[in-house]
């Protein structure tokens, strides 16, 4: 997923990796599509790994999804997909 923060001066989003389950990823594989606007709502978390090739200690931020909106409008989805919230649970 990319972010763009109101507050930085260049063009150059965030990224981050989303982790999704149950039904919620379900949705997401039928709806969600490169550069579709949706909203989230989960957890940061921290993945931590050893670099293969150095040994060195790496790690990246992972947003574990709780609730995903599908914010865009028909026109913008292919599928048509309606603007709904989906809950994990």
């Amino acid at each position: 997923m990319a972010v763009n923060r109101r507050t930085r001066k260049t063009d150059q989003p965030d990224w981050f990796n989303l982790e999704i389950w149950g039904k919620t990823a379900e949705v997401a594989a039928n709806y969600v599509r490169k550069g579709s606007l949706i909203g989230i709502k989960g957890v940061l978390k921290f993945e931590y790994w050893q670099d293969r090739n150095t040994g060195t200690q790496r790690s990246k931020p992972v947003i574990r999804v709780d609730e995903l909106d599908l914010l865009g409008s028909k026109r913008d989805s292919d599928e048509g997909a309606p603007r709904n919230t989906y809950d994990e649970f």
